[in-house]
């Protein structure tokens, strides 16, 4: 089956086709924390909130609508689901997830966990991961610690490029991004070459300073392309040296300095068989012949392979890494235990190693007894001389057993006694019947934080005072919680650090096997005689403090369960997102349809969920919960004879039994039967798996004749699968928070555990469809209805990106004609505006297309650029990927808003000196928008459409889409006559293209001199839809590189009747030249105001969303009202935050009395921010859109405002809306100051009731204010200036001039005044009168 998921080098081009190796299937280390890809979501929630939601309320989130808090909630116990599950009742199951329920669990299904009918023990230990870091150039940590071994081989593989290296936890010594080589497997491990930075490795305090793997999240771990291929020619040249080798290299460093001119198999024969098979002596001298050869190899490299430093900065070491083994370990075995020990100084030599990490994990198992039976205290004599009452040896006292009862007398549970080390001994055995199982036990997640916050001293210094922490490791505890089978408050655990009341003990470990410096020669030996190879390796060591030898890295609590029905994330059956790839493959194409009919088939078999239920039918599963530590030991502090397990390994796992630590966790375990567990995870879940099986089996037979499944069926499976991905894992990178939040996934996942939908969601009976959603109720992302979706990285994964752009295309489509806003193109007839929407989702489909034709293509040229000679290459390569990745950021790419034609020239020339051209253009085609839809229609009808050309993608996820748009407006296509709907769907295009800005488009290359000249559009070749523009003709000034493509971008705004302009970039200096096109500013639109969806109250109030889509779609800037709204609103976008006034500048009462007086008074108050510092005042795109909208809402009859104020008794505005503007200090005072409204009373003051306070202009007076306006904008110099005299008085104007390069009348305020002439009562308007008074100049001193 194809994968679609892989990941190649980030350069853009492999090193030899057909030689890597697949990384598909690689082993993982088992981590609480990942997810398979399938299931992971781009917007998942962070794991933090699962645990904030069991103690915090949760508020500020988003609204999901008026009855989530309305809906009644409701508890069902475990025995009901039990019982759902037994008698497989699917219809109970499924209205189950119409309720909020809180799950009650029966107390059959559980014990206490200090219950004395359980038998605990912690005796089985296992070593689950572990990772060896050499601490010298070469291959120690491959190499066992013995002359011969016959047995020994490892396996190198060269073709695992694209291998990641997974570790999530111990330590490197170095940051792993770009440096870690997979080269093969060996000794159950696998073998990585680290490439680390030469300072690292001298210097073993910047090592130890290096973070933790899971302290620091590190970039892409693989090696570049170009540093990959010079590590295989290393190798090469080291495996050439060995005798019996067949390995050959004909040119030490390639054929020819430029990387692109030659392959690895053009020099050497290392790829001539998969793998290359070493014996221990083979492997010796590989690792010697490393050692001697790479200085001098690297000397000698040719200088293009040294110009970025990497070669010489960096040196290989080796590191290897085991996983997931589960091998026992720390025996109670006497004589297990002394192979043990061996085994550990045979597996490696340990002298150039400097890190071994590893993962330590005990098994904490419990059974319900039948009875317990004494053990005689003799037999306890014949074991222990010495026994106490306390495992505290700070208070513990010797006790006689035959003076110390079995039980206490009144609680009748055991006297405790303990052992020299404090360790419980027991009193009684355990005895239990034959077919006892082990219950199942997971973490109590509400009070377990509680245990990691404990302080527990780790030196008897430390006992009297807990203020004093010595440890340099104590960091502050981050637990993230799992919870299991939708039970929200016990599941699993993951934490960066252990309980701190293993301080002790590995303190006492610290104090047996370090050696504290090099000065303290009893360190190093401990009174040991010191060998030559001893001698040797104090003289290696450099001569400064050693770093701790022992501390841990974190730890992670989960029961067993999850460990074999998952050996990693990748394998669990239940997150796989099998069924959704099933049912989205009806939507597959192509080669597409062979892997649609293979997971097909899978599903047909057996549904995830059976096929786990299968694995847990096994009488002995693993319900043990598994305690795992990780550790790190610094082996350069570690004395050399205590290099083994039984000083290190064994006392750690031993711990969990100390009744110092399991005593402590006891309280915070949760126990449930054995048949209660793990059988739990199928009844809590069997409402979802009951519909997942509805499902399946209802469109199994639809999908094998061909029929596809609405795409709201696909999206409500990956719902489920992933709130069942959930229930298995407690993982929060599996919710699709967009999509899973509306339904209400989110909310029930977190407040009850259990899931519960939205009432939005239907489910039926047999035989109509199982589960189902209205379109009109799908959760959308934008005003653009873009649907919310779930399955995307599943059908990627499975069929590749262009499919599930077309899905989603589709979709869209669906969405958009089913929930067509009634603001949306309102001038346009209601067929049209429904082909419009439709048009528009196809073309945001073709400027998907667009964007993968330029990113493929500029990064392919900026790799070859930097594989050039000469740092000039890789310099402007730098800037051309840095433009692409600002182009692809930009919201219309293909216009000039957010700076977009600019980046795009930027990165599409391969010169910096011509950007000063634009877009290359070098068939000088012109091309008309009119074209560009003409165009379209042709290339995607259903009958004999044209030849797919430029500017069209073939190949592309976007003519589907064209195809499928095409067939749908066509049903809203006049049929009258073919002329007729042709222009129709060319109307359609055309509207929809100029609502996404698109300006330019990919074109051909020119003809060349022979043969058939290519249609195919390419990312240097672009033609403009707009006004034509003779770029020859505009003066070529050689400017500096990067101002080239900026100006480039203005001219051709300049030129470009359609071109899309942003008044926050422009000078009010400027703003005649743009304010009256009839492309409005960027900013005046509804993006630029922030909404919630919130929908209307049904009492025939407004909503300010409605409002707001009335006043952008009747907006006519040709209307003297709307000029002016709009001038004013980019004016004071000018000057916020001054857009308040001062409560002590407020004029008195008895100085204002008349209206007049009252409006003088209040547009004479000096504009100052607010004294509150209230936010959301700061960004002018808000301004520009929210205050002409204010204006003309209030104005104009017909807006939603006015006709909801008008009908009204009070005539006041809806409370949203008021709220809305007031927030930014929006309303009738603002205008009144703005010159836009008159003021009646003093009420004005708090706003007033509407047309009572406070009074429109009269039509002559906004004519007459549009006027002065007019004359102003024809005032190139000093209108600009005027009009801010007009709003805002002399002061401020003054004051906004001095900022905005704005020309003022004369430097001195002096010369400027206002005539003010009487108002009468229908005008406010003020004649601004300036004055140039000539101003005598002084004599100059002598």
């Amino acid at each position: 089956m194809s994968h679609h998921g892989n990941e190649s080098s980030d350069d853009g081009f492999d090193i030899d086709e057909g030689f890597l190796s697949s990384p598909d299937d690689e082993a993982s280390p088992f981590n609480l924390d990942e997810v398979p890809l399938a299931v992971e979501s781009e917007d998942p929630l962070q794991q933090r909130e699962v645990f904030d939601s069991i103690f915090l309320a949760r508020e500020g989130q988003d609204s999901t609508g008026p009855t989530w808090e309305q809906t009644p909630i409701c508890n069902m116990s475990l025995s009901s689901f039990e019982r759902l599950f037994r008698r497989k009742d699917k219809a109970s199951a499924a209205s189950s997830l119409l309720r909020r329920t809180n799950l009650r669990i029966d107390p059959q299904f559980t014990f206490a966990s200090d219950d004395g009918r359980l038998l605990w023990d912690a005796s089985r230990h296992f070593l689950d991961f572990v990772l060896v870091v050499s601490g010298a150039i070469g291959l120690d940590a491959f190499l066992p610690n013995t002359i011969s071994d016959h047995t020994f081989t490892v396996t190198l593989d060269f073709r695992l490029q694209t291998k990641q290296f997974k570790p999530k936890f111990g330590k490197l010594g170095f940051d792993p991004t770009g440096s870690m080589m997979a080269i093969g497997n060996g000794g159950a491990c696998e073998l990585w070459l680290a490439f680390c930075p030469l300072v690292n490795v001298e210097d073993i305090s910047v090592a130890d300073e290096a973070p933790l793997l899971n302290e620091k999240k590190h970039g892409d771990t693989r090696l570049s392309s170009r540093h990959f291929r010079m590590a295989v020619m290393f190798i090469a040249y080291a495996l050439g040296k060995i005798p019996n080798m067949h390995i050959h290299l004909m040119h030490t460093y390639g054929t020819d300095e430029d990387f692109s001119l030659w392959k690895i198999k053009d020099v050497t024969n290392i790829y001539a068989t998969p793998t290359l098979t070493l014996r221990l002596d083979d492997l010796k001298l590989l690792h010697r012949n490393i050692v001697s050869n790479w200085d001098a190899w690297v000397q000698e490299a040719p200088p293009s392979w040294k110009v970025d430093g990497w070669l010489q900065s960096h040196v290989p070491l080796s590191v290897a890494c085991r996983y997931g083994q589960n091998q026992p370990i720390a025996s109670s075995n006497p004589n297990a235990r002394s192979v043990e020990e061996r085994n550990w100084q045979v597996e490696r030599e340990y002298s150039n190693i400097r890190y071994l990490s590893m993962a330590i994990a005990t098994d904490l198992t419990c059974k319900p007894v039948r009875s317990w039976e004494e053990i005689s205290n003799e037999e306890i004599l014949e074991s222990h001389n010495i026994i106490y009452d306390s495992p505290d040896p700070t208070f513990r006292q010797p006790v006689n057993l035959d003076d110390l009862p079995l039980r206490d007398l009144q609680t009748q549970r055991e006297n405790n006694i303990y052992d020299e080390e404090g360790r419980r001994i027991p009193r009684f055995h355990g005895i239990c019947s034959r077919n006892t199982k082990p219950c199942g036990v997971l973490i109590n997640l509400e009070t377990i934080t509680e245990l990691f916050s404990t302080f527990i001293p780790d030196d008897d210094d430390m006992a009297l005072d807990p203020d004093i922490i010595l440890d340099d490791d104590v960091r502050t505890p981050t637990v993230n919680v799992y919870p299991q089978a939708f039970l929200r408050k016990y599941g699993h655990i993951q934490c960066n650090t252990v309980l701190p009341h293993f301080a002790p003990f590995m303190s006492k470990i610290r104090n047996s096997v370090s050696r504290s410096s090099l000065n303290q020669n009893h360190d190093l030996f401990d009174g040991q005689p010191a060998d030559d190879d001893d001698a040797d390796e104090f003289d290696r060591l450099p001569n400064v403090p050693l770093p701790t030898v022992l501390f841990a890295s974190g730890s992670q609590f989960y029961n067993e369960i999850s460990h074999r029905t998952r050996p990693s994330a990748d394998l669990h059956d239940v997150q796989q997102g099998r069924i959704t790839s099933a049912l989205s493959g009806a939507y597959s194409r192509g080669h597409g349809q062979t892997t649609h009919r293979i997971v097909t088939r899978e599903c047909s078999l057996n549904l995830p969920h059976q096929r786990y239920d299968n694995k847990i039918k096994v009488n002995d599963v693993p319900r043990a919960l598994r305690l795992e530590n990780v550790y790190i030991v610094q082996l350069d502090s570690l004395k050399r004879h205590k290099r083994n397990g039984a000083d290190v390994v064994v006392p750690l796992a031993s711990s969990w039994s100390h009744p110092t630590i399991f005593q402590a966790l006891r309280p915070h375990l949760f126990v449930l039967t054995s048949d209660a567990f793990p059988q739990i995870y199928q009844w809590t879940t069997y409402p979802i798996t009951s519909l997942l099986e509805r499902i399946w089996d209802h469109f199994y037979p639809l999908i094998q004749k061909g029929v596809k499944p609405a795409p709201q069926v696909i999206e409500l499976c990956s719902v489920l699968e992933r709130a069942l991905a959930y229930a298995h894992t407690g993982n929060t990178r599996v919710i699709a928070t967009s999509l899973m939040r509306p339904l209400w996934l989110v909310q029930s996942l977190l407040e009850h555990g259990l899931p519960t939908f939205s009432p939005s969601v239907r489910f039926a009976a047999a035989p109509s469809i199982p589960v189902a959603i209205s379109p009109a109720d799908w959760p959308t992302l934008t005003s653009m209805k873009v649907p919310a979706i779930a399955s995307k990285r599943s059908q990627i994964l499975t069929y590749g990106n262009d499919h599930f752009e077309a899905y989603k295309a589709e979709f869209h489509i669906q969405l958009s004609v089913n929930q067509l806003s009634s603001n949306a193109f309102l001038g346009y007839p209601s067929n049209l505006r429904h082909a419009i929407i439709i048009a528009l989702v196809a073309l945001q489909a073709y400027i998907a297309d667009v964007k993968t034709l330029v990113t493929k293509a500029v990064t392919v040229a900026c790799s070859d650029m930097e594989a050039e000679d000469g740092g000039d290459g890789e310099l402007h390569a730098a800037v051309r990927r840095k433009g692409l990745r600002k182009w692809l950021a930009t919201t219309n790419p293909l216009g000039y808003a957010d700076k977009g034609y600019e980046y795009l020239v930027s990165c599409v020339h391969s010169k910096s000196m011509d950007h000063h051209e634009g877009l290359p253009n070098p068939t000088n085609v012109k091309l008309s928008v009119h074209e560009f839809a003409r165009l379209i229609c042709n290339m995607s009808r259903e009958i004999n459409p044209a030849p797919v050309a430029a500017p069209l993608i073939s190949g592309g996820c976007s003519m589907p889409v064209f195809r499928v748009a095409l067939a749908h407006m066509r049903k809203y296509a006049p049929n009258d006559s073919p002329t007729h709907a042709e222009k129709f769907l060319h109307d359609a295009f055309i509207v929809a293209a100029n609502h996404l800005h698109i300006n330019n488009v990919p074109w051909h290359r020119p003809a060349g001199p022979r043969g058939r000249r290519s249609r195919k559009p390419v990312f240097d070749s672009w033609v403009n839809l707009g006004k034509a523009l003779d770029l020859q003709a505009i003066k070529r000034n050689h400017t500096q590189a990067g101002n080239a493509a900026a100006e480039a971008s203005q001219r051709a705004q300049a030129a470009d009747s359609r071109a899309a302009w942003s008044a926050d970039t422009i000078t009010l200096q400027s703003l005649p030249d743009y304010v009256l096109r009839s492309r409005l500013p960027d900013e005046f639109s509804l993006e630029s105001i922030d909404l919630a969806d919130s929908a209307s109250s049904g009492e025939k109030e407004p909503t300010p969303r409605e409002i707001y889509e009335w006043v952008f779609t009747n907006f006519d800037i040709r209307k003297p009202l709307h000029q002016i709204a709009l001038i004013a609103g980019i004016y004071l976008s000018r000057i916020i935050p001054d857009i308040f006034w001062a409560t002590s500048d407020r004029p008195k009462a008895y100085t204002v009395t008349d209206p007049v007086a009252l409006t003088n008074a209040i547009r004479a108050l000096p504009w100052k921010p607010n004294a509150s510092g209230r936010k959301g005042c700061k960004l002018p795109q808000q301004f520009i859109a929210m205050v002409p909208s204010y204006i003309l809402a209030v104005y104009d009859e017909t807006s939603p405002l006015r006709k909801y104020s008008d009908t009204r008794t009070l005539k006041n505005f809806p409370k949203s809306w008021n709220s809305k503007n007031s927030a930014k200090g929006i309303g009738p005072l603002l205008l009144v100051r703005l010159g836009l409204l008159r003021a009646v009373s003093g009420r004005i003051w708090k706003g007033g009731p509407p047309f009572q306070e406070w009074k429109l202009l009269s039509a002559e007076a906004v004519a007459a204010k549009h006027r002065e306006i007019r004359a102003c904008l024809a005032d190139r110099q000093y209108g600009p200036f005027r009009l801010a005299v007009m709003f805002f008085g002399v002061e401020k104007a003054v004051s906004l001039g001095r900022t905005s390069q704005t020309y003022t009348i004369n430097p001195a305020i002096a010369s400027i005044k206002t005539n003010k002439r009487e108002l009468k009562d229908d005008s406010d308007s003020d004649e601004v009168e300036i004055i140039e008074i000539p101003m005598a100049k002084r004599a100059r001193s002598t």
